[in-house]
């Protein structure tokens, strides 16, 4: 994950380098910096092709974020694809876009939060039954914090 191009703050930094790849003519990089942030193979084609001005928008880039970072959580005990299909419906929202796509923001850090909240829960209660809106709003408040 990330080991090519690293990972970029923002939808612009992305572009911004899919741009000077597209420039050197570099298609074959082109396609490594989009799977590497999970954009989908389609707007790469556009974007080769010049049909498109940018290789991705930011809630295509938010989306793939979430989509690569979910893909290598491993955790059997904490379901990441209800939390990542929630995150991933909140990304309609520019500001929450925006948040997703930060350096310091990561889906691992996030379910780390999740559990964190659980065992206090549990160490209080003696159980983790937590209403799935307030797990989902563990996991936006994640990512919308600092």
């Amino acid at each position: 994950m990330y080991d090519i191009f690293g990972k970029f703050d923002s939808v612009e930094e992305l572009n911004m380098c899919a741009a000077g790849l597209r420039a050197e003519g570099d298609t074959e990089n082109l396609k490594v910096l989009a799977k590497e942030n999970g954009i989908y193979e389609i707007f790469v084609d556009e974007f080769i092709s010049e049909l498109s001005g940018q290789l991705v928008d930011l809630m295509n880039a938010a989306l793939g974020r979430i989509d690569i970072e979910g893909a290598e959580y491993k955790n059997n005990q904490l379901p990441a694809e209800p939390i990542m299909d929630y995150l991933k419906s909140q990304c309609m929202e520019e500001s929450f876009a925006i948040c997703t796509l930060k350096k310091d923001k990561e889906f691992s850090k996030c379910m780390t939060k999740i559990e964190d909240e659980c065992k206090k829960i549990q160490a209080k209660t003696g159980n983790c039954y937590v209403a799935d809106m307030t797990v989902f709003n563990w996991a936006k408040g994640y990512y919308m914090e600092g």
